[in-house]
């Protein structure tokens, strides 16, 4: 990706011992030239030889050491190409190449070793240069990376903007921007700047960018691989839709994410002769940069059988990550410093997260099958703990699905709750927006908001975000989001139940004002019951059936069980089974007039020990002889909120 032609000198200093030296170090110099116009092992090594001869008839050419150091560095001898360039800057101290040389063999060897020093030996070596060529791009180009790499955002944008007035014909400083944008948490410059960039890239690059197969599953990538373009560029923006973080933010977190990875990607590992990246770049653009690298860890097999070839040496690279439980080992098998991934006859090798570390991870949205992890809120915004719920209703022109959203907050914090609601087409059919108000569960330490939307059958994607600020929190912007997929059915002609409500207080159904008033219910989305206080839930029974009459007859069974799970292993559940906790169930009959009823209960829990629980609600038609069954669970006992 860096071109080695760098401010090099107009002429070469001819010092050697005798003219006929000089004339024979000339005319190696011309063969090794020609050397390199073959591509192969055999005729670098030749080149090699000849120009080796070349600096020792005239060690005072700088054009030999130049092009010497050139040719060791593409041959990847970074220790004897960082000695040629370090001769070039003694001779020449004025020649940014030297520098820009020395730079780019620092950070091969940081790549390769994932030494820390290398990293900031290279970022000296490129400083030194830029400031010899400033008006030159290499430099920019070659520290970018690394100063992201050192999180030192600030002097990375300033290398990305004076990459792109460098370069202004090259995309790669907008990129840049774009990236250390994002990092600083400046999304929508982020979002404008790649935007503005993906359509100038070659189209190698730009397939990187907007290739979802890291990403998605094997069926989804055979799918967009047989679409026409405006077909797959409809079904990208889907897919995109159905894995952002926070549906009611104008921007795609987990897009802006990706793409960034994919920039530190391109400039780190992007090989432009083989126009693609290794192994290295496959994983970073999935899970990010790693916890832990290491280069030939103690225990690993360096070694590989080829076939009936034989036993080669092989360098391993394994990247760690804590958080997903996961360990990625590679393996460089030619010794070219190009990684690929294990092969193996009895097993996947391609990196999946543990799946309990997976969904442990609060704070993180998953791709299909944990193949990609984006955070949910960009960088720069903290975390602002949220419980929501919802639940679906019979309305009036069709379905009704209620949201409710809650978050730690007192009078003077200034909260604002958003609702979006996507159809199966990952199309905007519902937004709402309302500042949070005291919770009917805590109205001194917690807010909430309520939203609705009359909906037609169908399954959709909604998303409920909070964010504001908290009185004295001067720590910058907060945010919580929700996602949930729910599928909203066709109404049913028989006895049909809503969804079960766990609320703070029993439901206000004002007044009457029509045949089928809208009742207000008091939502708890944490779904807690204090320790000394009942379970109160909601509930509505459709189509029931009236008598001769007029009157329908009806028998409610509520039943409390514990929805616990024992994480023990099978044989310890056998050999010391947990005793089971008592169900705590009533029944009882009432009659009414109308097809509608409107219920809530009070179950006393008080009894039971703290954990989860599933209330369970059974209705029967005594008069159709027909029945309907819906289940919420809660938690007894203390609770907080949560945000994903």
């Amino acid at each position: 990706m860096v071109a080695l032609a760098l401010c090099a000198p107009p002429l070469r200093p001819a010092t050697a011992g005798t003219a006929g030296e000089a004339g024979e170090a000339e005319a190696l110099y011309r063969r090794a030239l020609l050397d390199l116009t073959h591509e192969g092992v055999d005729a670098r090594r030749e080149a090699a030889r000849r120009l080796e001869r070349a600096t020792q008839l005239s060690p005072d050419s700088v054009t030999y050491h130049l092009t010497l150091a050139r040719l060791y560095l593409r041959m990847g001898f970074l220790g004897q190409a960082r000695h040629r360039y370090e001769l070039v800057g003694r001779l020449r101290p004025d020649i940014a190449e030297a520098h820009l040389g020395q730079g780019l063999a620092w950070r091969r060897d940081y790549l390769k070793y994932l030494d820390r020093s290398s990293l900031r030996r290279a970022l000296d070596e490129f400083g030194e240069a830029a400031h010899l060529a400033p008006s030159h791009a290499e430099p920019w180009l070659g520290m970018l990376p690394l100063l992201v790499e050192e999180e030192r955002l600030p002097e990375a944008l300033e290398a990305a903007e004076n990459l792109g007035a460098t370069a202004p014909d090259r995309a790669d400083g907008t990129l840049g921007v774009a990236e250390v944008a994002y990092r600083m948490g400046q999304v929508e410059r982020a979002d404008s700047a790649f935007r503005a960039a993906l359509p100038r890239l070659p189209r190698v690059v730009r397939e990187r960018y907007l290739d979802i197969a890291p990403l998605s599953t094997e069926a989804d990538t055979a799918i967009s691989n047989h679409l026409a373009p405006v077909e797959r560029e409809a079904f990208l923006a889907r897919f995109w839709k159905e894995n952002d973080p926070d549906l009611a933010s104008a921007v795609n977190e987990a897009q802006l994410e990706y793409w960034s990875r994919v920039t530190q990607a391109y400039l780190l590992y992007f090989d432009s002769r083989r126009r693609q990246w290794d192994q290295r770049g496959e994983v970073y653009v999935r899970y990010g940069p790693p916890d832990v690298a290491q280069y030939n860890p103690v225990g690993s097999s360096l070694r590989f059988q080829m076939g009936a070839y034989g036993v080669f040496p092989m360098n391993v690279l394994v990247w760690s990550y804590h958080g997903l439980g996961m360990n990625v080992p590679m393996q460089d098998r030619l010794l070219s410093e190009y990684y690929l991934p294990p092969v193996s006859l009895h097993h996947s090798t391609d990196p999946a997260p543990d799946p309990d570390s997976l969904a442990l991870r609060l704070g993180s949205v998953a791709t299909g099958g944990g193949r990609g992890v984006f955070p949910l809120l960009p960088p720069g915004v903290r975390m602002l703990p949220m419980d929501a719920a919802l639940a679906r209703f019979a309305g009036e022109g069709g379905q009704r699905l209620l949201g409710w959203l809650e978050s730690p907050g007192a009078p003077g914090d200034s909260l604002w709750g958003e609702w979006v609601v996507l159809d199966s087409s990952r199309t905007e059919v519902a937004r709402l927006a309302r500042p949070l108000s005291a919770s009917a569960c805590d109205a001194a330490e917690r807010r909430s908001a309520e939203f609705d939307s009359d909906l037609p059958p169908g399954t959709y994607l909604v998303g409920m975000t909070v964010r504001g600020g908290m009185a004295g929190d001067g720590g910058g912007p907060r945010r919580g989001s929700h996602r949930a997929r729910i599928t909203i059915e066709a109404p049913r002609p028989d006895l049909d139940l809503s969804d079960v409500v766990v609320c703070c207080g029993p439901p206000d159904v004002g007044s009457p004002g029509g045949a089928s008033p809208r009742v207000r219910i008091a939502g708890n989305p944490a779904a807690r019951v204090p320790d000394a206080g009942p379970l109160v839930a909601y509930f509505e029974a459709y189509h029931l059936t009236p008598g001769a009459d007029g009157l329908s007859r009806i028998e409610f069974e509520y039943t409390v069980r514990s929805a616990e799970r024992d994480p023990r292993l099978w044989f310890q559940r056998l050999l010391a089974p947990r005793p089971a906790l008592p169900n705590v169930s009533a029944t009882r009959r009432e009659e009414q007039a109308g097809d509608l009823r409107r219920q809530f209960v009070t179950v006393p829990v008080k009894d039971l020990p703290p954990g989860r629980y599933r209330l369970e609600i059974r209705v029967r038609d005594l008069n159709a002889g027909t029945e309907a069954a819906r289940a919420a669970e809660f938690v007894r006992g203390p609770g907080r909120g949560t945000s994903g």
